[in-house]
């Protein structure tokens, strides 16, 4: 570690004499102790970080998924953004005010908030990323459904008029994934619905999009004209501080490697690690493990056509599942999941309810027997799909094959890498049931496995669910919001539109010489430094 000192000028001679012992001396006299000197602080260098999967987009603003989000939200940010205890607190925005009627939104803009491409943001580019919004992203549908009107007031600011009451719209407009991200006027007029090329990838955050190298590595550097708040906020909003000079993202798939890559150095930092290997991390030395709640794993049975789209084979496909079993045969270490049925984690108190999920853990084998011969299922094969990307799914997926036979499914299983796992999730000839994991989500409109009519919810159809997310637009209080909250988990309970397994802990490792580090919901580098 090459560190700075201030020493008096003798000599040229002694200067360089001094430099180089300085630079060989033990710790307490690095860090300027017992000498009066004190430390600057270290800049600078590149990060390897080993990533599991590889994303099929960084357009965060159209994209849900977790690989896309971790990188992208170091190149997007939102006007407002989601605070390290959940709360919305103004990014891109100086500040905002809503009406007395709650239905004029007026935002301004922080003067002098550059954009990679050197140019700063108006709100014309506000304006513009809000009409994308509406078009690509799962949230801003919904959002959309409730905007009235938006226009310019002057270069800073935007007046957001809604149609009626609807007290979700900051939640979404800085939803963490398709959240309400800005890039300038002419990009977001090119893309449209279009998700957007490598050379529109030009946001606000404090690392810039560099280079793609498909299978290999995508590139960040630092990005010196940010304009930085100063806040300590955390989350995804306050200050955030571009340190190292440069960010890699490599893609790499083995557990193993991902660890051994670590022992020597040739990683920093390595996302999504099975849970059994914690005990090998733990005695591993210079090497330290990363936990943060991620969500929950799933399986969503595509609900257009047959066998699933008859409630009674949803029915016995949960009443087959021992999900205890399958959660401990997937992640081992009790410290890694969680037998929750909530829509939400327990952390998330405004909008955790366990009320009404008494069935979450029905598993009664006879009684899957006979709904399955109640029903209209024939014996044809079951498909059961996910992303070989994540060891997580493909325990998930083996056990439930094992479940699912044991009552008279018959049971295939199609392995995909990510980007095609996600291109097929599409179509539903594909698939009968996705195995896949949500991260957090912080609001109803973001659970994207209960999106209607959509192939992430499998194509689920709810008159039930529309008029729950109708109610949750215009609740205002926590009371209400908690009644709301239980009808949802008893909607899911009785519809069965995905069947939750477990609540998950993340389990990332990374080298010693990382600190000031805070995953919070995810790996996110701004603050970061590394010796």
């Amino acid at each position: 570690m090459r560190i700075k000192h201030t020493l008096q000028l003798f000599t040229i001679l002694i200067l360089s004499l001094v430099l180089v012992a300085c630079g060989n001396e033990s710790t307490s006299d690095e860090t300027g102790e017992g000498n009066g000197e004190r430390k600057e602080e270290q800049t600078g260098g590149t990060l390897d970080v080993a990533y599991a999967s590889e994303p099929d987009t960084l357009d965060i603003m159209g994209n849900a998924s977790s690989p896309t989000r971790d990188i992208a939200w170091h190149i997007f940010e939102t006007l407002v953004a989601l605070d390290k205890d959940f709360a919305v607190k103004p990014m891109i925005a100086e500040d905002y005010s809503i009406s007395d009627d709650q239905k004029v939104y007026t935002v301004n803009i922080r003067e002098d908030v550059k954009f990679h491409d050197g140019s700063t943001v108006t709100a014309e580019d506000v304006l513009a990323s809000l009409e994308r919004w509406r078009l690509v992203s799962s949230v801003g549908k919904t959002a959309s459904e409730n905007i009235e009107e938006a226009i310019v007031v002057d270069d800073l600011t935007v007046e957001i008029t809604l149609n009626q009451v609807y007290n979700g719209f900051l939640d979404d407009i800085a939803a963490p994934k398709t959240g309400l991200a800005i890039i300038p006027k002419e990009i977001a007029e090119e893309a449209g619905e279009k998700p957007l090329t490598p050379d529109q990838l030009i946001g606000t955050g404090p690392y810039q999009f560099e280079n793609w190298e498909r299978g290999k590595e995508i590139v960040l550097t630092k990005f010196d004209e940010y304009s930085q708040r100063e806040e300590d906020w955390g989350g995804l909003t306050g200050k955030k501080e571009a340190i190292l000079d440069q960010i890699n993202f490599l893609i790499v798939k083995d557990p193993q490697v991902k660890l051994n890559g670590l022992k020597t150095d040739l990683y920093d930092y390595a996302q999504n690690i099975p849970t059994d290997l914690y005990e090998a991390i733990e005695a591993t030395p210079n090497t330290n493990p990363v936990t943060y709640i991620n969500g929950y794993s799933m399986l969503i049975p595509d609900k257009s056509e047959p066998p699933f789209d008859d409630l009674k084979v949803r029915q016995a496909l949960n009443y087959a599942l021992d999900k205890e079993e399958i959660a401990q045969s997937t992640y081992g270490n009790e410290e890694f999941y969680e037998m929750d049925g909530a829509l939400f984690d327990p952390t998330q108190t405004e909008l955790y309810s366990a009320e009404a999920t008494d069935s979450y853990l029905a598993t009664d084998k006879e009684k899957a027997k006979e709904l399955l011969a109640e029903s209209d299922y024939n014996g044809e094969s079951v498909t059961i799909m996910y992303s070989n990307n994540n060891e997580a799914y493909k325990r998930i997926s083996q056990v439930v094959q094992q479940q699912l036979e044991e009552v008279g499914f018959v049971v295939e299983l199609e392995p995909y890498e990510w980007a095609t796992y996600l291109e097929k999730w599409q179509d539903a000839r594909n698939w009968d049931i996705v195995t896949i994991g949500y991260s957090t989500r912080f609001s109803p409109n973001e659970l994207g496995f209960l999106v209607q009519d959509t192939g992430s919810s499998g194509w689920y159809n709810s008159e039930r669910w529309s008029e729950l997310m109708k109610k949750w637009g215009v609740a205002t209080t926590s009371e209400e919001r908690q009644e709301i909250l239980t009808e949802m988990n008893q909607t899911v309970s009785e519809e069965l539109p995905f069947l939750k397994v477990a609540n998950e802990t993340t389990l990332d490792i990374m080298s010693d010489e990382i600190q000031e580090y805070d995953a919070w919901i995810g790996p996110r580098f701004w603050n970061t430094r590394k010796n």
